[in-house]
């Protein structure tokens, strides 16, 4: 087995502290599941406008449960609820990531009467950090009621699942590692049309499902389902379990629902499984849900799971009154009523109602087995989660990323200087061992500079942005093809790390001897059994989102759109995924 790496540069570090927030308030949002903050708002078609006289009752929530949540929120406000002091009560959901929320609502960004995270692990964290940061002596975060339960599992192609002895054996992580560590890959399980074993989960410093998945990684390692410690963490065997698992991780990210779309959309020769929660998978099966090649299954690790609990918490703070207090009581009376619990159960969710019967879709027609999980595993202390990032960061599979940096003439004044500072803050979010080149075009592409890795050479890049000037006009599919092929020669030297490309332009392509159609054609190839994904930022109106999701779907990326006013926070979403 392999050593693990060296944690890398102290702005990593940092990045992970951000999300247990002992730097709370001092550095970026910690992203989870969500679409950033103020997403999920009240927004076109949500009900009545609010009034000068009405009581807006703020909730910051995980967004795996946005669809429930909002539909309930509209259908309380159709009652017409009041408060005592003859207030009208209007509900502003914002579905964020539970790590964002938490963040946000430390930060004082979000003045939220409620939180309700994926996990009530994230109710301690902000206790913790409320507390750290000299919050009033007092938790601000209550326990809360849980509104719903999803357990978070393996998702699986059933075919895969079949092949590795389900239904009729329960599987775990050791049966995964029998897959991912085996040379021959899939082969050795009797399908090497399959390839090598192909995981994925979130990123666990902005996101809930990824910090339970590596959690749980930690405890299969450790072969307890409680009691994680400081001397478990420490341990060569914890360690290489994790090095083990992370190495055949595709790519991370914020979003449990972009993997859950994704999965389905790209199929097995994107991802073999993935963490997700269970009412994602149950989703794979609705009408209307993207077609997959075959069908998702559930698999609850014999070695523990964790419940995603889905907890209400009214916060004990000081811009929530009393009116905001009443209004917020109302609103948990609806949820927690039969008609929002049964509503919550045809959406795939268990019902935090223990009176509501769990029944279709939770079943194994839609992918899940009502009967599990049979084996729950313990949160621990916010400091153990800590040191579990700091381990899972010496353990995470590498990444070497070209940034492809459009510096034509449309880029001239405050547009550069902002793109400069997004990709300067880029750097500052990946790992001290990740490597980066740099290159830059406008009608021209320039040589570029790298890979270099980070921990030795993040200022020399630096140097080189800081450097960059607006001129020419913009060769883009001529760029994106170049970076993409230095990389995929990349990585046929090493195979062991994760390889992707990140092209920011602000226009269209008006020089490139290459067309659309023949790049995305080229993309969509695969040299040495490794393929190089690209991630692209449309940055301002000029630049075609269309082209660019195109661009990033055939490279099996993802599209972002930035502006002037969003770009380093753009940069910091892309950088998630590494």
């Amino acid at each position: 087995m392999a050593k693990p790496r060296a944690t890398g540069s102290t702005a990593r570090s940092a990045a992970a502290l951000c999300v247990l927030a002992a730097m709370a308030g001092g550095c970026r949002g910690c992203g989870g599941e969500g679409a950033g903050p103020g997403a999920g708002g009240r927004g076109a078609g949500a009900g009545p406008a609010t009034s000068p006289g009405d009581l807006r009752l703020t909730i910051v929530y995980g967004s795996e449960k946005k669809r429930w949540l909002e539909e309930q929120a509209r259908a309380f406000e159709a009652t017409g609820p009041t408060t005592a002091s003859g207030k009208r009560i209007r509900v502003d959901g914002k579905a964020m990531g539970s790590g964002e929320a938490m963040q946000a609502i430390l930060s004082g960004e979000a003045k939220a009467t409620v939180y309700s995270p994926a996990s009530s692990a994230y109710v301690t964290l902000l206790n913790d950090a409320w507390l750290t940061r000299g919050g009033r002596g007092k938790a601000l975060a209550p326990a809360g009621d849980t509104l719903v339960l999803s357990p978070i599992v393996i998702a699986i192609w059933k075919p895969m699942a079949e092949a590795l002895g389900w239904p009729g054996k329960a599987l775990g992580w050791q049966d995964l590692l029998r897959v991912s560590t085996n040379p021959g890959g899939w082969g050795a399980f009797g399908h090497p049309e399959w390839g090598r074993f192909k995981f994925g989960h979130t990123h666990p410093e902005y996101s809930n499902s990824g910090l339970l998945a590596v959690l749980a990684e930690a405890y299969a390692g450790a072969g307890k389902t409680r009691g994680l410690d400081d001397a478990d963490l420490d341990s060569k065997r914890v360690r290489d379990f994790l090095l083990d698992v992370e190495r055949s991780i595709v790519h991370y990210g914020k979003s449990t629902g972009f993997f859950a779309d994704k999965m389905r959309a790209r199929g097995p020769e994107w991802l073999s499984a993935v963490i997700l929660y269970e009412n994602l998978v149950i989703e794979s099966y609705a009408p209307g849900a993207t077609a997959a090649p075959f069908p998702i299954v559930s698999l609850y690790p014999r070695e523990g799971t964790f419940w995603s609990d889905h907890p209400y918490s009214i916060l004990d703070a000081e811009w929530v009154g009393p009116d905001e207090r009443e209004a917020a009581q109302q609103l948990l009376a609806f949820l927690k009523a039969r008609p929002a619990q049964e509503r919550a159960l045809e959406l795939g969710f268990r019902p935090g109602d223990p009176a509501v019967k769990i029944g279709a879709p939770i079943d194994e027609a839609h992918g899940a087995d009502p009967r599990q999980p049979q084996t729950l595993l313990e949160v621990p202390a916010a400091a153990t989660l800590g040191k579990l990032l700091t381990v899972w960061q010496a353990a995470k599979r590498a990444t070497s990323v070209t940034l492809v940096f459009d510096k034509s003439g449309s880029m001239e004044g405050d547009p550069l200087a902002q793109a400069k500072r997004g990709a300067r803050t880029f750097l500052d979010t990946l790992h001290g061992d990740d490597s980066v080149a740099l290159l830059a075009f406008d009608n021209t592409i320039y040589p570029a500079l790298g890979p270099l890795r980070l921990a030795e050479h993040k200022d020399e890049l630096a140097g080189r942005i800081d450097g960059l000037f607006a001129g020419g006009g913009t060769s883009l599919y001529d760029a994106t093809w170049a970076a993409v092929e230095a990389a995929r020669a990349g990585a046929r030297r090493e195979p062991g790390r994760n390889h992707a490309v990140v092209v920011m332009t602000d226009g269209v392509d008006e020089s490139s001897a290459l067309k659309l159609d023949d790049l995305k054609g080229r993309l969509g190839g695969v040299e040495g059994g490794e393929g190089v994904s690209v991630f692209t930022i449309a940055y301002g109106p000029q630049a075609s989102m269309a082209v660019l999701g195109g661009i990033a779907e055939a490279a099996r990326g993802t599209a972002v759109a930035g502006s002037v006013g969003n770009i380093v926070s753009v940069f910091q979403e892309v950088a998630a995924f590494f």
